[in-house]
């Protein structure tokens, strides 16, 4: 099987370098193919069906390609034993779809160890749409190839930037017009108001019982410890971003920055002050959904879905008025407002479908993974069957109420039973998002976020397999002597003078040498160009 694969590979390289991509015909096949896909289960499609391939979407497809997908998902909550698992037994299905970021060495180990094959000259030949996005975007072809420029999996990408601004501040608007004040645009402004909340007693209960600004850090989040999330929006009205960061052509580490001494300085402040919860660091849901909902918290940092319109739909019966509504990034030097979510500045996250050496239909896999790259295949994998699961109206594709006002499940569940917009080899189409989003504070929010620059935040980057043993040996004791000292700093329990001896001893840690490994991560990645019509460097 392997031998077969590889041999049609190879057949494939030794063509001609620049031909235009094959147009895709369909049926892709004469006679019915089955293919074997791995692949995680979302949760919400685990309420109403067994496997993606019992979604409407895959039936469609299947009736166009004359290609089934017979999917095997490991039990939830089992993901990475059961892709170790798969890794060590060899016996690999035709497809395997992961996040190769995570994958042991990085997805270059992944093409040295043959789990899966390079796919340069097959989306070149075979995948017209793919190539076309590659061409058109080419910090898509950077983000999802190694270092050397070769690409290793049909990615999942979030291209518009709307699609990738569902986290940012969150204030009290009704709290806001109360005090007859407008929304924080700068860290002064954030202090003004917060101090209002503090003082003024907003809520009306006349104890002064306000919590200004807290803080919700969700087990599994990516976190900078000692400096969870939530405070991240804060560090842009600086000039900085979350741990490395783009500084000009520069990669910067942003706890070691002179302005970082100043972010501190505000946030020790503002803890002093009684401005940020004491509980800042680590609270459980439970704990800030209790705090919500008896009215205490008057600003705070987290998702559009399961915090902005989650609190307002408990909210709205509680407290008349209540107005929880996104707000924008504070400006930082130079006036100018940063996004300091680190996903926001990525196009792919890791997450695509890799063909393996054992799949003995290499052309007819690439056939069937490039059409979802299409506009109808994009439309099906985003909404399902016309007609059952959405309609076009006016050109638009418009869920019907079999998903929008299911008795039985949520929308999201319900998109799920249809289709898998947010995961699988296709381009995130925000016009699911605009319907998934169904509050008007949701797409307020979608706005607001958005319009922020990026320009801080780092590409997906993966350090050279040469200098990663030593880079996550320093990285790890680093980040530990830096969630201490930045707790300390925040909570006085250190002196700001002692600034400067911290900064020293991160250079003595190893500070110059994992930067430089980031800025030699950045460099390849910056260098990396696609020529038109090749998928390759």
């Amino acid at each position: 099987m392997k031998h077969a694969a590889l041999l049609a590979l190879m057949l494939v390289t030794l063509t001609d370098s620049v031909a235009a991509p094959e147009p895709i015909t369909l049926p892709i096949v004469k006679q019915p193919l089955h293919l074997t896909w791995f692949a995680n289960f979302n949760g919400k499609a685990a309420v109403s069906l067994k496997s993606y391939g019992e979604q409407s979407a895959y039936h469609v497809l299947a009736e166009r390609t004359g290609i089934t997908v017979d999917f095997q998902h490991p039990p939830l909550g089992a993901e990475r034993e059961r892709f170790n698992l798969l890794l060590v037994s060899g016996n690999y299905p035709d497809v395997i779809e992961a996040d190769w970021f995570g994958y042991p060495g990085g997805s270059s180990k992944a093409l040295k160890d043959r789990v899966v094959i390079p796919l340069n000259d097959l989306i070149r030949r075979y995948a017209p749409n793919l190539q076309a996005l590659l061409d058109k975007h080419p910090d898509v072809y950077r983000q999802i190839s190694t270092d050397d420029g070769t690409i290793y999996a049909f990615p999942m990408l979030r291209i518009d930037p709307q699609v990738r601004s569902v986290w940012g501040p969150q204030v009290r608007q009704d709290w806001l017009d109360k005090l007859g004040l407008r929304q924080p645009s700068t860290i002064a402004g954030w202090y003004r108001v917060l101090k209002a909340f503090k003082t003024r007693d907003p809520n009306g209960n006349g104890i002064a019982d306000e919590i200004p600004f807290s803080a919700l850090t969700i087990p599994g989040e990516k976190t900078v410890p000692g400096l969870p999330p939530p405070l991240w929006v804060f560090l842009g009205g600086f000039g900085l971003a979350p741990e490395f960061y783009r500084c000009g052509t520069k990669v910067c580490y942003s706890p070691a920055q002179p302005a970082y001494r100043d972010f501190l300085a505000t946030m020790r402040q503002w803890y002093r002050e009684g401005l940020l919860d004491p509980d800042y660091l680590a609270q459980t849901e439970r704990q800030f959904d209790a705090k919500m909902t008896n009215g205490l918290v008057g600003a705070y940092a987290g998702y559009n879905g399961s915090g902005l319109a989650r609190f307002t739909a408990m909210n709205r019966g509680r407290f008349p008025g209540f107005k929880l509504v996104a707000t924008r990034y504070p400006q930082g030097p130079g006036g100018k407002r940063y996004v300091t979510w680190p996903e926001a500045g990525q196009e792919y996250m890791g997450v695509g479908a890799a063909i393996t050496p054992n799949n003995r239909h290499v052309v007819e896999t690439v056939k069937f993974l490039d059409y979802g790259y299409s506009e109808a295949g994009g439309l099906t994998l985003s909404f399902g069957r016309e007609g059952v699961s959405y309609t076009m109206v006016n050109g638009e594709p418009r869920y019907t109420d079999v998903v929008m006002k299911n008795p039985k499940l949520s929308v999201a569940e319900a998109i799920f039973t249809h289709a898998r917009p947010q995961q699988g080899p296709l381009v995130q189409d925000v016009r699911y998002l605009r319907q998934f989003y169904s509050m008007p504070e949701q797409l307020d929010a979608v706005r607001t976020w958005s319009d922020a620059s990026t320009e801080l935040l780092l590409p997906p980057l993966e350090v050279a397999s040469g200098d990663a043993r030593k880079f996550n040996a320093i990285m790890s004791d680093m980040k530990i002597y830096v969630a201490e000292m930045t707790t300390r700093f925040i909570t006085g329990r250190e002196p700001l003078e002692h600034f400067d001896a911290y900064r020293r001893k991160l250079d003595q840690a190893g500070l110059p040498f994992v930067v430089e490994a980031m800025q030699r991560a950045l460099d390849r990645y910056d260098s990396k160009a696609v020529e038109p019509g090749v998928a390759r460097p």
